[in-house]
């Protein structure tokens, strides 16, 4: 048995790091724990909660008490596999399940890619595909989202399966497949880019591959079946939405290049991977080393054929389509020919960048074992587990919990970050309601995020979402219109994207920043207090006691704060 553990050592290792981050959060709880708040707490999880509360995870025709009461389909597709876990669990719990879910994703997917590449040589090289499907699994990409991250290996050992044998369970795999997936974010680009390799093997084998043709269809209709609400919204509301009116920065030529350079070293922060630690100097130098041996050795059609080469010259066109998303001409070119997918950021082809690093750095590691440098191999791999667990990033969770809770122990006393249970403070939105006795009257934020009203059941008038109807943009815009008219940085950001329609300030930037200490210089509420009231508007929940309120005509319900909570709420009707 103690050699079976001692020449399984990386599957210990791995049982010992999800026993340890497991425990981590179980005695962190909600109120301990500190995970991405910014377009994570803030958006979607707040949105599953909406959908638990208003029991509409499968309803039609449900109107959600966001952004003045918004129709169900503008949410989360009920169909995703990580929709399901927030229909079973507490929303908290479900968040944390969820976390560990991609990490067994990861690592099943991962197991599944080696075992078909290498194999009846995969026993040599189990070591190397654990610890790296392990480190793909706890990177700190977008939460809500992360089993699409997180299954891309399954996708990719699905497609050679379909391609090898093409077994009926292979085609269905694949009409199921996008459960794991996100259409926006993952599907145009799966869709697109099984396309043309259906066009390249068929070229390459000089017949047609109708096995990938038939897999892709497949992923294509379940896509389209998944996220049938997204579709209907798309092709029958007949309304404009927000996305209509989007406005993004045209860049130079050089700004373009600058772009592309930008992902490439350090990616964006919805796929943070983290690459930029140690995994980029890894590759870059086996780059120079084993193209300096083709070219040394003569064998220059070698530079061409070595996979290697291929993926990182596929990791330097996604981030040359990010680059040119900022082109003005091309983009309006897109949108013109597709005018469905206006506003549709086709840049995303940054998200598969976090899996090749990784797995480009895995090629390297195996090329150092099968040069006789297992020792160097090992630990090339381990030190990439740790740049990966020991690295500060908005999602890693897991650090975030041990670093916040270890400092306020040692500082004794609290850090201006939030935990989960911090941020949205349940029990004092509670005792507001049953102060005012509160029925469901529609309300706003001002000094933190409308978000902790939804999650707390308080219909708002205010909220963020990507993708609503552009004529309550215009009627939203009329409250805060005032605020803009003093901020031009305020109005670039509500009037060229609009996504988070929330109370502005008319001197300070971001005023929703969820700090502990809310510190500001400027007490006026600049609203047109009327359109607040037209919309529907009763109250006024705000993190900063109000100078104006007389001249607005709001009467000052009361001051509340508990020992929980890092808010002082001053509530205004």
């Amino acid at each position: 048995m103690k050699k079976r553990l001692i020449t399984k050592w990386y599957f210990v290792l791995v049982v010992v790091i999800l026993i340890i981050e497991a425990m981590t959060f179980i005695m962190a709880g909600s109120a301990h724990t500190y995970v991405g708040i910014h377009d994570n707490l803030d958006i979607h999880i707040t949105d599953y909660q909406l959908l638990r509360d208003s029991h509409a995870f499968f309803s039609h025709n449900v109107t959600i008490p966001i952004l003045g009461g918004i129709d169900r389909n503008f949410l989360l597709s009920e169909f995703y596999l990580y929709s399901v876990l927030y229909m079973i669990f507490p929303t908290f719990t479900a968040y944390i399940i969820g976390y560990f879910m991609k990490i067994l994703i990861a690592l099943g997917s991962g197991i599944l890619l080696g075992k078909d590449i290498f194999q009846e040589k995969y026993p040599e090289y189990e070591w190397l595909v654990v610890l790296f499907s392990l480190i793909y699994g706890l990177l700190p990409l977008y939460p809500a989202f992360s089993f699409a991250f997180s299954s891309i290996p399954l996708l990719v050992w699905l497609i050679r399966r379909v391609v090898c044998d093409g077994k009926t369970i292979y085609f269905l795999l694949s009409l199921i497949y996008p459960i794991l997936s996100y259409f926006t974010f993952f599907g145009p680009f799966i869709v697109g880019y099984l396309f043309l390799y259906f066009l390249w093997k068929s070229w390459r084998d000089k017949r047609i591959c109708i096995r990938v043709f038939i897999s892709t269809i497949l992923i294509t209709i379940g896509y389209v079946l998944i996220e049938y609400r997204l579709f209907y919204l798309i092709f029958s509301s007949g309304e404009p939405t927000i996305r209509d009116t989007m406005i993004e920065d045209d860049l130079s030529v050089a700004g373009v290049i600058g772009e592309a350079l930008e992902v490439f070293r350090n990616s964006i922060f919805h796929a943070e991977d983290l690459h930029r630690v140690l995994v980029i100097y890894v590759v870059l130098t086996a780059l120079v080393v084993i193209n300096g041996l083709y070219v040394y050795r003569g064998k220059l059609r070698s530079i061409v054929e070595d996979p290697f080469n291929r993926l990182f010259l596929f990791i330097c066109f996604n981030c040359m389509v990010y680059g040119l998303y900022h082109c003005g001409p091309l983009r309006n070119l897109f949108e013109k020919l597709i005018p469905p997918l206006k506003g549709w950021q086709y840049n995303r082809t940054v998200f598969f960048n976090p899996f090749l690093w990784y797995i480009l750095a895995a090629i390297v590691v195996k090329k150092l074992y099968d040069a006789h440098r297992k020792k160097i191999s090992i630990i090339i791999a381990i030190a990439v587990l740790i740049s990966v667990m020991g690295t500060q990033s908005l999602y890693n969770d897991f650090y975030n919990t041990v670093y916040v809770n270890l400092w306020q122990t040692l500082k004794n006393e609290k850090s201006e970050t939030l935990s989960y249970g911090e941020f949205f403070s349940e029990s004092l939105f509670e005792s507001i309601k049953k102060d005012i006795d509160y029925q469901g009257e529609y309300s706003a934020a001002y000094g933190f995020h409308p978000a902790v009203l939804s999650y707390n059941r308080i219909a708002t008038l205010d909220g963020c979402l990507s993708y609503y109807y552009q004529s309550y943009k215009e009627d939203f815009r009329k409250i805060i219109a005032p605020a803009l008219d003093k901020s031009e940085v305020g109005r670039k950001y509500y009037d060229n994207w609009g996504a988070r329609a929330y109370l502005f300030s008319g001197s300070e930037e971001s005023i929703w920043s969820p700090e502990r200490t809310k510190e500001v210089t400027d007490h006026s509420l600049l609203i047109d207090i009327d359109a607040f009231r037209n919309l529907g508007g009763k109250y006024i929940f705000s993190r900063i006691e109000l100078d104006n309120a007389g001249e607005l005509g709001l009467e000052l319900m009361g001051k509340y704060e508990n020992d929980t909570s890092p808010y002082t709420i001053w509530l205004y009707r």
